[in-house]
């Protein structure tokens, strides 16, 4: 309870710095991913979050943003920040992939370092994960939201643009899973999740909805994934039975779009 009441304060104050940054194109923040879902980790989880501006922010701004976070790398959780900033306009009129001004996180940080322009720049970009972190921000959790409520911001995300948004980096676990068996392994879980049921689930609450309702036989994959997932523990994995696990995950999730489209 206490590390939380920090994280708490924490995204006040990063709230704070991103309002004097950016004075009057302020629109506000608003934090997702598994803090949103309720399976925050602070010694695994990153704290993800989307900042929403007015119009075009300049190059000052931009580094400012950036130079402010790496500033204070040392206050956030083990897993470091990511962040993208958007235009209202492009959170009120979704488009797929959404368009963004500037983006941010943890595995940028050397790029950054090295050479901002890659970085900084008037580039138009887009990021087709935008969609499925504003379908997270769509779950109500009025304390995530600084600035103007996300229900007056972000537009509800069509459906084909969640499952596009997901589908892809999905497809990746099943050449990953050996690398990243805790991250491949739930979110695997939790794509299911959502296009046989339609739920909206965090990597853990993904595991645990699978032990009911997968029937993969592979429950002991999937359980080692939530104890290392939700506990600072280590967990070990057979290679073959992970890739195993993954294939039949994709078959069942191929299904149930084929099953649902």
């Amino acid at each position: 309870m206490e590390e939380m009441a920090e994280i708490n304060s924490f995204m006040r104050q990063i709230n704070g710095w991103l309002k004097d940054i950016l004075k009057d194109n302020y629109v506000g923040v608003y934090f997702h991913g598994s803090l949103r879902l309720g399976s925050f980790h602070p010694h695994k989880s990153d704290l993800d979050f989307i900042i929403v501006v007015k119009n075009k922010p300049d190059s000052k701004a931009k580094e400012l943003i950036w130079d402010t976070m790496l500033e204070n790398i040392d206050m956030f959780p083990a897993g470091g920040f990511e962040f993208s900033v958007v235009l209202y306009e492009n959170c009120k009129n979704i488009r797929h992939p959404v368009p963004y001004e500037l983006h941010g996180s943890r595995a940028w940080i050397d790029r950054y370092r090295a050479d901002k322009s890659p970085v900084i720049n008037e580039d138009y970009k887009v990021d087709s994960d935008l969609a499925s972190h504003f379908h997270v921000i769509n779950v109500p959790n009025d304390s995530l939201d600084f600035g103007r409520p996300s229900r007056e911001v972000f537009a509800k995300v069509p459906r084909e643009y969640v499952i596009d948004s997901n589908y892809q980096d999905t497809l990746e676990c099943v050449e990953e899973i050996v690398n990243h068996p805790v991250y491949c392994i739930l979110n695997l879980c939790r794509f299911y999740a959502l296009v046989r049921d339609g739920l909206t689930l965090s990597k853990y609450d993904g595991g645990r909805w699978a032990l009911e309702n997968m029937n993969s036989g592979y429950e002991d994959v999937i359980q080692a994934a939530m104890d290392e997932y939700g506990d600072d523990v280590d967990g070990t994995y057979d290679a073959e039975r992970l890739r195993s696990f993954a294939k039949e995950a994709i078959t069942l999730i191929e299904g149930a779009l084929t099953n649902t489209w």
